[in-house]
């Protein structure tokens, strides 16, 4: 049974803490419900002008040209503000008119199923200049990868990436339990704990003594890891 509710609490203690993203999602996907979804064939930039095959609501294939005055905006996938270079001949696109004018491009989430989060680098690369803050992202990274390395052989390899990830979990975890132990008991109660950690609460709590400490804590959520990175069962 607890393949089945580990990995839900995972989540859990990875989301806590971010409902504020999680609104922000909703909220985007409630902005997206007046767009049309299309798919860009040109982009002249001398002319200021971007060309969209989509489908009306009638079903009919349509194209259309679109000036790219200044009042129009731009979002990427998360619902950033960039350029309209971010975009090229053949992406997908969603789409806002108002009597005939392009009021907002936006690239919509999964649109790009070859993009990698190793593209997502080049475009902070990209962006340094013109976006605050880019180069500071990326010596992040770089400081965050160079520090898995540790045999400093130039590679990074599984043995690297668990025990980093073990680190992780123990950083999570570590953070939850100070979020959720409002008393400073050293445990956390059915009545601090939240969310799937209250759903599953009988679950993690091992010694059956109605109180879940940090190893309990700490255990769930390296079993999870485990169970996802086992292979699945033959049927």
């Amino acid at each position: 049974m607890s393949r089945f509710w580990l990995p839900g609490l995972a989540v859990t203690i990875v989301l806590i803490g971010n409902v504020h993203a999680a609104g922000e999602k909703e909220k985007a996907s409630k902005e997206n419900a007046g767009h049309t979804r299309g798919t860009i064939t040109k982009i002249d930039a001398s002319k200021g002008e971007i060309t969209v095959k989509y489908t009306d609501v009638k079903g009919k294939e349509q194209q259309k040209a679109f000036r790219l005055g200044q009042e129009v905006k731009v979002f990427d996938e998360t619902g950033r503000a960039v350029t309209v270079d971010v975009f090229k001949s053949g992406d997908d696109v969603l789409i806002v008119e108002s009597a005939g004018h392009l009021q907002e491009l936006r690239r919509p989430a999964g649109a790009l199923p070859s993009y990698r989060l190793s593209d997502a680098v080049k475009t902070l690369i990209e962006m340094t200049g013109a976006e605050p803050g880019c180069a500071d992202e990326v010596q992040r990274i770089y400081d965050m990868l160079r520090k898995l390395d540790t045999n400093k052989n130039g590679k990074i390899d599984r043995k690297e990436l668990e025990a980093e990830r073990d680190r992780i979990v123990v950083d999570r975890v570590k953070g939850l339990f100070e979020r959720l132990d409002v008393n400073k008991d050293g445990k956390i109660s059915r009545e601090e704990a939240k969310g799937l950690l209250k759903e599953h609460f009988d679950r993690v709590d091992r010694n059956r003594d109605g109180f879940i400490d940090h190893d309990e804590l700490l255990r769930a959520a390296r079993e999870k890891h485990a169970t996802k990175s086992s292979p699945p069962e033959k049927k």
